[in-house]
């Protein structure tokens, strides 16, 4: 079977909206962008962490205004590969294997930058562990995502 033909159906498979809500044709279309976008990367964290990740999202929070001039898809992409990067260390595949199921990458729910924020502050904030599922709610004002997930998930883990 095609490498690429299985990637999309991973990512088919393993992405959803968590209210089953009609979407708008925009945010069907992001939808269908974002899962191509993450299937590599998802199936490449799968591998090498020996997990069955899947990655739920929240489309119906989807604004392209909001996301008009950015690759959303790449926002959550970059998280799931600060998870493959941290299964290049056998302690964190080892743990990461046993206690992470599941990434969400969310449109809704963004903590705001504060005003004493140094760069990574704001991204940070907007990144947990929490029963088993990294969450990560996403905004275009986000940077060092794949660090800024290493550093989360090396201080859930410990």
């Amino acid at each position: 079977m095609n490498s690429k033909l299985v990637f999309a159906a991973v990512a088919l498979l393993s992405t959803s909206v968590f209210a089953e809500e009609d979407l708008k044709p925009a945010q069907e279309e992001a939808k269908a962008s974002f899962e191509e976008k993450i299937s590599e990367a998802l199936a490449a964290a799968n591998e090498k962490c020996g997990t069955k990740l899947t990655v739920k999202t929240d489309f119906q929070n989807f604004k392209p205004e909001a996301w008009a001039n950015s690759s959303y898809g790449s926002y959550c992409e970059a998280a799931i590969n600060g998870v493959t990067t941290m299964c290049e260390r056998p302690a964190y595949k080892k743990a990461i294997a046993k206690k992470v199921t599941g990434v969400s990458c969310l449109f809704g729910g963004v903590k705001p930058p504060e005003k004493k924020d140094g760069t990574n502050d704001a991204t940070l904030r907007n990144l947990s562990l929490d029963k088993g599922t990294l969450t990560y709610r996403m905004s275009v004002d986000h940077t060092n995502i794949e660090d800024n997930t290493k550093a989360t998930l090396e201080k859930a883990l410990n």
